[in-house]
């Protein structure tokens, strides 16, 4: 009866031991899948940048297919707000000289 029990115990302590790495691989997974997302929305918003620096004209918005850029006359140059369609941002200043 006490081996019963100690296989048992073994047993219990084996299925904790798996559950307990499953979760921790889950949570690595997790943890590389966020930052290929803010890798990607990174160089999205670069790409929008780069693209707004050429089409874009002070004073007025340009649409792309993965976001806007918002042109603001500055008294350097201009500003440009590069925004994703999911609303991550980045600011840039683009000077005239």
């Amino acid at each position: 009866m006490q081996e019963g029990g100690f296989i048992l115990i073994q047993t219990l302590l084996l299925l904790i031991g798996i559950g307990v790495a499953i979760i921790l691989s889950c949570h690595q997974l997790d943890e590389e899948v966020k930052q290929l997302q803010l890798e990607q929305e990174a160089l999205q918003l670069e790409s929008l940048v780069r693209a707004g620096t050429t089409d874009c004209r002070p004073g007025e918005t340009v649409r792309y297919p993965i976001g806007r850029v918002i042109c603001t006359q500055t008294d350097k140059g201009f500003k440009m707000e590069a925004i994703l369609d999911n609303g991550q941002r980045i600011e840039a200043v683009v000077s005239n000289g």
